[in-house]
């Protein structure tokens, strides 16, 4: 099975299935310790609104070689800044991509345009010993939770659709500018950010009055000025990266369909 995105964190997609996961919870209130190895994540179009009040967004080349908006979360490879000891998340707003998490909509090749709900099995918070929410009712169909989380889903779906259109209009006007950032910080650490792309004014002031238009009507001049806003985060990053770990235990965020 696939999908759209390059199904990062996810480690063994399994199709929900009435019999396999008939006695199956989930307690989701486990944190987000699942991330804590990586050190940005994709960002939907639809998210960067909020999200650039506080994170950096680049762009990037996902496993198919396709641009994608990500949030940065960590300067070194491997490194999630925004993830405590106990799991718990550090900042104000969770990307949409760690909240449906570990949910997915997966489609095949030969079915592109339908999609089933999977699950990755290897989450910790799934059980059989009834402690959180349950899966299935036991006539075999959604329980309340689950349906609330599947339509999480679907408008995340829609959300990504809308987020590769951006994306391939970026592409065709060659606004992607491949980026690298020397970051020296406080302590006397160096670090050297490449891979990501970035709008820069030169590449935008070379836009026709026809392809602003497009772009102005579409929404994405919005999306542009937002992503180029948010770059100036970068510095709440080296922040991170300064600042000793807080050992207080913080209750971590539970990912509902909601937030």
């Amino acid at each position: 099975m696939s999908e759209p995105l390059l199904p990062l964190l996810y480690r063994n997609i399994t199709a929900l299935n009435r019999e396999r996961h008939a006695d199956w919870y989930i307690d989701a209130d486990q944190g987000y310790s699942f991330a804590s190895g990586t050190n940005s994540i994709y960002l939907a179009a639809s998210e960067f609104a909020v999200a650039a009040r506080e994170y950096a967004l680049v762009f990037a080349r996902d496993g198919n070689g396709v641009a994608v908006p990500t949030v940065l979360l960590g300067i070194a490879t491997d490194q999630n800044l925004l993830i405590g000891e106990d799991g718990a998340w550090k900042g104000n707003y969770v990307p949409a991509y760690l909240r449906r998490y570990p949910y997915i909509l997966a489609n095949t090749d030969t079915q592109p345009d339908q999609y089933t709900v999977c699950i990755d099995e290897t989450y910790t918070g799934f059980n059989t010993a009834k402690e959180g929410e349950r899966l299935l009712l036991e006539s075999g169909e959604q329980s309340p939770y689950l349906a609330n989380s599947v339509k999480f889903l679907q408008d995340f779906l829609l959300a990504t659709q809308v987020t590769s259109r951006f994306c391939e209009a970026l592409v065709k006007a060659d606004l992607l500018d491949s980026t690298q950032a020397n970051i020296s910080l406080n302590s006397g650490g160096t670090y050297s950010l490449s891979g990501f792309f970035c709008v820069t004014r030169e590449r935008l002031q070379k836009l026709s009055g026809e392809q602003l238009k497009e772009f102005m009507d579409q929404g994405y001049l919005d999306l542009i000025y937002l992503h180029m806003h948010s770059l100036s985060n970068l510095d709440k990053l080296m922040q991170l990266v300064d600042t000793p770990a807080d050992t207080s235990k913080a209750p971590a965020k539970k990912r509902g369909a909601k937030e």
